[in-house]
């Protein structure tokens, strides 16, 4: 969650749609004003960089990378090897 810091203070996240966990938003929006900070959502797909909103929002949000990279199947697959039952 906290790693679109590290995309914001790369620039990644400027004029993009990106989010963090819960207690550091406002840190996020006042240390990098072009990002297009995303209060209400879990994680924020733009492109090829994925934010998420912390620990099980990232699990979530990794998952979905899995089925973008490799495909549902692996998806599925790596849901059942992690025990995460959505």
């Amino acid at each position: 969650c906290t790693g679109a810091f590290l995309l914001a203070e790369a620039g990644l996240l400027d004029g993009r749609p990106a989010t963090t966990h819960w207690e550091d938003l406002d840190d996020l929006a006042a240390a990098y004003p072009r990002v297009l900070l995303r209060r209400d959502v879990p994680w924020v797909v733009d492109g090829n960089v994925v934010t998420s909103a912390g620990i099980s929002a990232g699990i979530v949000m990794s998952l979905h990378v899995v089925d973008r990279l490799l495909g549902a199947d692996w998806a599925r697959r790596t849901a059942r090897q992690m025990e995460y039952r959505a």
